[in-house]
């Protein structure tokens, strides 16, 4: 069965040089491009096996509430990633979209085959932010303290939960932290919402940004070491992006 990419963007020029610089990467992924303008997104809710929602801010911010109304709609047409691709490279955007539950924010300065192979990764569980909504991240955060230690949520990190949090940092899934740690994966999912408790964190992808944020400078070669199950596509990040596997 093919499944189904949605494109959202309000400029009918830029829909379709969006589709013609994705057609060969759908093409190899068995996927069919769909396109259309926020106006019409309502039109899309009989589509079957939407994989991916890519929604084009151009110019315009995510805290615009505008842009938040089309991207709700967007996320509606399916329970699988969704994406923004920005004219901004701005942290507080990459940020706001980390927080309203994105798997990914592709500034359009990034070179066409790191955005598919970006977009491959997030449909296979992971999430892909620049450089900069790590930096961000450390400032909207100024209540934490040292690394993995939280004093208004509960308190510091158990050993477990530190061990845990620094595979979600590595982008690893909950099944691939399961067999490395010798535990259930449902013991990880626990780990995991007391993490995001501790750390403040809205979401998985929140908690996986702050513990690369607090964490020392680790070689990107290492961050994103190629894994031998298909739980998380490894990425190799380019122009100061960071990837993550799903939690």
């Amino acid at each position: 069965m093919t499944g189904v990419v949605v494109i959202i963007d309000e400029l009918a020029m830029r829909r379709a040089c969006i589709v013609s610089a994705l057609e060969p990467w759908a093409t190899l992924q068995h996927l069919r491009l769909v396109c259309c303008a926020p106006t019409d997104v309502a039109t899309l809710r009989e589509e079957k096996d939407v994989r991916l929602v890519l929604l084009n801010t151009g110019g315009s911010s995510l805290a615009e509430p505008e842009q938040q109304e089309i991207l709700q709609a967007a996320k509606a047409l399916s329970s699988g990633p969704c994406a923004v691709i920005s004219d901004r490279l701005d942290a507080n955007d990459a940020v706001a979209a980390a927080g309203l539950g994105l798997q990914a924010f592709l500034p359009a300065m990034l070179p066409l085959d790191i955005v598919k192979q970006a977009l491959s990764f997030i449909m296979n569980g992971g999430t892909y932010f620049p450089r900069e909504a790590l930096l961000a991240t450390v400032t909207i955060h100024t209540h934490t303290t040292e690394r993995y230690h939280v004093s208004d949520n509960g308190g510091s990190l158990t050993q477990r939960q530190a061990e845990v949090l620094e595979r979600l940092r590595f982008g690893r899934s909950n099944k691939h932290i399961a067999r490395e740690l010798n535990m259930q994966e449902a013991t990880v999912k626990v780990h995991v919402r007391q993490i995001m408790r501790k750390l403040g964190a809205e979401n998985r992808t929140q908690a996986a940004l702050l513990a690369q944020s607090k964490s020392p400078q680790t070689d990107d070669s290492e961050l994103l070491r190629p894994q031998a199950s298909t739980d998380a596509l490894g990425l190799v990040p380019q122009n100061g992006a960071r990837a993550y596997g799903a939690v």
